[in-house]
């Protein structure tokens, strides 16, 4: 039978809630399912080999979650919840959305109890939010159920697996929270709903115009060519700027934008030409035909940040697309890509460091037959509605099928390419240049052939890191770098955040995936990824030889704490050097190698 929307909803926000709070706040107490069941003499029938019991001490009250898959790397899930109830000594099954308000509550109360001086509990606005992610998820997943061949198909396109994530990022409390976008607007700007809109456009002065491009063509020429065929002929052309419609109407209700409207330096023109559809990001805009993509501030918070596009951000994407093409790494690896943001442009008002005009644009790769077989990890990797496999799964599952294998083996292939034209790179190009990204698995796409990884493509010019150790070599191979020294950064920072978005967020997300869906057992894939990182190790000599002997050797690893960052209300964004909450976990690189140490020492 059908579950309602609802339903998989009130589910999906209960794993994503309850990973995050094992990971960050309690790990709590694992125990063999019938050896907890005896001793409690439990009635119910549960499933799997294990349970989870979490203990809440500031509201003295006790859970024991059913786990019908524990990941060594990734999340578990969890099935039903039960709660203890003191009078009578009894375990009696509690609602999902019930045990998270307690989590919230343990936090808080445990906030107040710690003086919480540093941060502060802002428990109302997790809870605000965690209520408006899971009625946003019930929305999409009611309006996209019936369209499991898109979410879901072994062939699609890029903009098909942008608007496929109905259940959000994989490890965040609130995957889905869109706070400041009205519920009637979802319908035309949520990628997950597939809407498409014109770009609003601005008319400015160009005495208030900031532009800049790596390329033969200036910004304002390159949209203008855009545009063009599409402007009224009583235009008096200045220079013009398109704009998110979300960001538009918000622009129109800020008086220094009314004072430059009355002063006759921005003239409000109104929704122009094609029709664009948001990216998985929601202010990245697609049109399968125009060579741009555009990025712009929104008025919007997606899980921890408002998206607004600082300024420094405007110059690092021009920056970093010079000196790519300079270092000629992605020339000598032809299956690891870039997608360059090398242009930018925005209206500069007195007073203001960012008027709230600063546009990005983006190169697009994935033009109207470029775009087959081009998914985002987070894509491949998602949790599949109820009675359908993962688009991960059912790729592996046709490969087999063609190739008269084994799953398993096929998935110890598609995993080992996936290495070489994603992993290995990333780490090479901070070995070789000192340059790290924030590859997590929605800045990384992944192009097929014929069902295998071939090509890895790393957006987004918020991500990257250069190392101050290469800081004078890399300020000779591009000059221009000096107007963006913030870029610079200790390696001891650069490798933690390098690990949470590399590893804790893109790779243990596939490991996972292979693992939850029983292609691979998720030991098997650890095991082979230590074996690479021995053999990468002695091969690399700069800032990745210390990165990689930092996953083998160190027995916690940093992870970001999506959950704490959100209690304690910190915007990403305006923390001092963009610094969300950390806490650590255990590596399960060096877990798996303590675990054949202790075997070989029980076989002896």
């Amino acid at each position: 039978m059908y579950q309602s929307a609802k339903y998989i909803a009130e589910h999906a926000t209960f794993q994503a809630f309850v990973n995050s709070y094992i990971r960050e706040v309690s790990t709590g107490t694992w125990k063999e399912r019938q050896e907890w069941e005896q001793e409690h003499s439990f009635v119910s029938i549960l499933s799997g080999e294990y349970v989870l019991e979490l203990e809440l001490p500031r509201q003295e009250k006790r859970f024991v979650f059913e786990v019908k898959y524990r990941s060594k790397v990734g999340r578990h899930t969890f099935g039903r919840c039960f709660a203890y109830r003191v009078q009578d000594y009894t375990w009696y099954e509690e609602d999902k959305l019930t045990v998270i308000l307690a989590l919230i509550q343990e936090l808080h109360a445990t906030a107040k109890y710690n003086g919480c001086h540093e941060l502060q509990s802002h428990f109302d606005e997790l809870i605000l939010r965690l209520i408006e992610s899971y009625q946003t998820m019930g929305t999409y997943i009611e309006k996209r159920v019936k369209d499991k061949d898109r979410l879901y198909g072994e062939t699609s396109t890029f903009i098909e697996m942008e608007q496929a994530l109905l259940f959000g990022h994989w490890l965040h409390p609130t995957p889905k929270s869109r706070q400041g976008m009205a519920g009637w607007y979802h319908e035309s700007y949520a990628p997950e709903l597939q809407g498409k809109f014109q770009l609003h456009y601005f008319n400015i002065s160009r005495s208030l115009i900031e532009e800049s491009s790596a390329l033969a063509i200036n910004t304002s020429d390159l949209i203008y060519q855009s545009i063009k065929g599409y402007l009224p002929k009583t235009l008096h052309k200045q220079c013009l700027i398109p704009m998110h419609p979300l960001q538009a109407e918000w622009l129109m209700q800020q008086d220094h934008v009314k004072k430059a409207i009355q002063a006759g330096l921005i003239e409000n023109i109104g929704p122009l030409g094609k029709f664009f559809t948001a990216t998985s990001s929601l202010r990245t805009v697609y049109n399968e035909e125009e060579e741009w993509m555009y990025k712009f501030s929104i008025p919007v918070k997606v899980t921890n940040s408002l998206r607004v596009t600082r300024h420094h951000e405007l110059k690092a994407g021009v920056v970093i697309a010079k000196l790519m093409d300079r270092i000629h790494f992605l020339e000598n690896n032809p299956s690891f890509h870039i997608i360059h943001d090398p242009a930018y442009i925005t209206a500069v008002l007195p007073g203001r460091e960012e008027s709230g005009f600063e546009v990005i644009l983006r190169s697009n790769t994935f033009l109207q037959g470029e775009d087959k077989d081009v998914s985002l990890i987070a894509a491949l990797v998602q949790e599949p509605l109820p009675g359908v496999k993962s688009r991960l799964h059912q790729i592996i599952e046709t490969i087999a099928q063609v190739e008269s294998r084994l799953q398993e083996e096929v998935s110890m292939d598609w995993y080992e390419q996936y290495w070489k034209c994603a992993i290995e790179p990333l780490i090479r190009l901070y070995d070789e240049h000192g340059i790290a990204l924030e590859a997590h698995q929605q800045n990384s796409v992944i192009r097929l052939s014929n069902g295998y990884p071939g090509v890895y493509y790393y957006r987004d010019n918020q991500g990257y890191y250069l190392s101050k150790a290469h800081e004078q070599e890399l300020l000779m191979t591009e000059p221009s770098l000096e107007e963006t020294r913030e870029l610079f950064y200790d390696d001891a920072l650069i490798r933690e955040r390098f690990t949470y978005y590399l590893f804790m967020n893109q790779l243990f997300s596939i490991i996972h995936r292979f693992g939850a869906d029983q292609l691979v057992d998720e030991q098997k894939l650890i095991m082979w990824s230590i074996e690479q990182l021995h053999v990468l190790e002695k091969k690399l000599k700069g800032q990745g030889k210390a990165f990689v002997q930092m996953l083998l050797t160190q027995e916690e690893l940093p992870f970001k704490a999506n959950l704490l960052t959100r209690f304690h209300d910190v915007d990403e964004l305006e923390a001092d050097l963009e610094q969300a909450v950390y806490v650590t976990m255990s590596n399960p690189l060096v877990c798996y190698r303590k675990e054949e140490e202790y075997e070989a020492v029980v076989t002896y």
